[in-house]
């Protein structure tokens, strides 16, 4: 008999016991024994459908024992057949909630097992509603909801409806700055489709799961062929939420390596060189040295910028750096200054013209920026890309 279903049982059986017996005298009931036992069996027969009462011992006294033996009629529950609906969960929310649910089957089967079928019409709700409290206990993030279907092998149907709030879309954003970002545009659509199984995740849920979710994103981006290929250190930042970001940060301890272009917008220059194309390669030296070699193409006039020079990291978000370009035998010095993550300010001095260059820039997409330029005789807009 299920341990839920024997407590059960016991329980109704006493309440009989203190409707029938209660209050009267013990020696009125010991000579009247087979009157008060007739009765009893009369009543728990009738309230325990699926069981027979076998026997009834009444030992009375002021606290009066009531010895009931029973068994099963007709047929009894021998097996469960436990499905669980999830809905419309992605495949990474179901092996999550897979993993929590591991000891759900052994606990229903307890529940279940050796229930006469007919019991379940009396036992039903109680037993659903110790079904769904386990349940809750292993997935709170979800409202369980249950049917049973009885027979000698019972049907159980769990439907689990996640609580609000819930993941709604998951972003993957790269930060590659001193890699070029088109390196890895297979990488994040692998990424991108991977987890955009957590989408429709209660977020609570996914915050209980934090650590098998950074494994798994861990594990993931190291099997990308091209952090294998150039041997890429690149570590993976979680933001939870309804609105859920994963952001790659790359990070090379030798090498920098950038590409893109840019278009001035409103310039007022003879040359025609609106539009350049630009790579640039750096070898750093420690944490704070750098030095590089940057190459601009101008389409218009198909002519070429070689800028040899050296700059130093100062602090997280400083850099002063010294250059020499090609294209006008100039000598420059100049400084950038990171405003967080978005703006950034910029100071050239070309020393062979005496001419001074400030720019501001506004990184709107992590492909795309806006400087405003100021310098000596002119100011103008630069749109960027950031390949």
């Amino acid at each position: 008999m299920p341990p839920l279903v024997q407590k059960r049982i016991a329980a109704s059986i006493q309440t009989v016991g203190n409707h029938v017996l209660l209050t009267h005298d013990s020696g009125e009931v010991l000579a009247n024994g087979e009157e008060y036992n007739r009765i009893i069996n009369d009543i728990v027969n009738r309230v325990l459908i699926g069981y027979t009462v076998e026997s009834i011992q009444i030992q009375p006294g002021e606290d009066t024992t009531l010895a009931v033996q029973i068994r099963p009629w007709g047929e009894t529950i021998q097996s469960v057949a436990m499905h669980v609906d999830y809905g419309a969960l992605p495949d990474m929310g179901r092996r999550l909630a897979d993993g929590d649910l591991r000891n759900a089957s052994s606990i229903v089967e307890n529940l279940l097992v050796g229930l006469p079928v007919d019991a379940l019409d009396w036992a039903n709700g109680t037993i659903k509603a110790v079904m769904e409290s386990e349940l809750e206990s292993q997935l709170p993030e979800f409202y369980p909801h249950i049917a049973i279907t009885p027979g000698r092998r019972a049907e159980v149907q769990i439907y689990l409806l996640p609580k609000l709030p819930v993941v709604r879309n998951v972003d993957v954003a790269i930060e590659a700055e001193h890699l070029p970002r088109v390196i890895f545009l297979s990488a994040r659509k692998n990424i991108e489709e991977r987890y955009a199984g957590l989408e429709g995740l209660p977020v609570a849920f996914v915050h209980r799961h934090e650590r098998d979710i950074q494994a798994d994103l861990r594990r993931s981006v190291d099997s990308q062929w091209v952090i294998r290929k150039y041997k890429l250190k690149v570590d993976p930042v979680v933001e939870i939420g309804e609105n859920m970001k994963i952001q790659l940060r790359s990070r090379t301890d030798f090498y920098d390596v950038q590409a893109g272009a840019y278009v001035d917008v409103g310039r007022d220059d003879n040359s025609g060189d609106d539009t350049v194309l630009k790579a640039h390669f750096g070898r750093k030296i420690g944490g704070h040295h750098e030095v590089y070699t940057q190459v601009e193409f101008m389409p218009s006039s198909v002519d070429w910028n070689i800028i040899p020079g050296y700059f130093y990291r100062w602090g997280k978000y400083t850099r002063l750096g010294y250059q020499y370009e090609t294209d006008d035998d100039s000598c420059h010095v100049w400084v950038r200054q990171y405003l967080g993550k978005k703006w950034m300010l910029r100071f050239d001095r070309d020393l062979t013209n005496h001419e001074d260059e400030i720019g501001l820039t506004y990184r709107v997409h992590e492909y795309i920026g806006l400087e405003y330029i100021i310098s000596d005789h002119d100011n103008w807009l630069r749109v960027i890309g950031y390949l």
